[in-house]
């Protein structure tokens, strides 16, 4: 009998396949668009936490936009991103759909954020490969850190999200031929 995680999982268990990838950016694009526009006022806490709230809630929106924006350049370039089922097979990540055939994908499991990003020069011709990636790597720690746990205070970098910008500038650009213009209004 399944546990309950691996009920609710099977839910949402597919086999992703290139023409999803439109989906995984308008949805990507949904929560950046989303981390941009949120305010303290729209954060239903007490007042003298809404600026923590909003902030955090911010920095998650980043990270799980910018996984789904990974996820839609992986698929538009034709590669997997489910697991194989055998991972001590043959079949290494990245790695296409037609090298795929006759592999059985986990269709619960894809890869994580951390494999995407270490795998992104392989599936994209990147015009400034360390401004790409040093933003992509900051939302990674954003999702991380507002995924597991809530600090009342930090160093804050506004040069963090400066980073994040010009690395969504530069993927919109190299992946999608998009010229994108974005700003995060945060505050220490």
């Amino acid at each position: 009998m399944p546990s309950i995680e691996q009920s609710v999982k099977a839910q949402f268990a597919k086999v992703f396949q290139t023409s999803d990838w439109q989906l995984f950016k308008s949805i990507a694009e949904t929560n950046l668009r989303d981390a941009a526009r949120v305010k303290k006022a729209d954060m239903p806490i007490e007042p003298s936490l809404q600026l923590l709230a909003r902030n955090c809630r911010k920095r998650l929106l980043i990270g799980v936009g910018i996984e789904l924006l990974l996820k839609a350049v992986y698929l538009k370039n034709g590669y997997c991103i489910n697991k194989p089922q055998d991972a001590s097979g043959t079949l290494r990540f990245p790695f296409h759909h037609v090298h795929a055939t006759g592999t059985t994908l986990v269709d619960d499991k894809t890869f994580q954020l951390n494999e995407l990003l270490q795998h992104l020069s392989v599936v994209l011709q990147m015009q400034n490969h360390d401004v790409t990636l040093k933003g992509l790597r900051i939302a990674k720690v954003f999702r991380n850190k507002e995924g597991h746990g809530v600090t009342a205070s930090h160093a804050f970098d506004a040069s963090n999200y400066r980073d994040i910008e010009r690395s969504l500038v530069e993927l919109y650009r190299d992946a999608f031929a998009e010229k994108l213009s974005m700003r995060f209004s945060l505050a220490p």
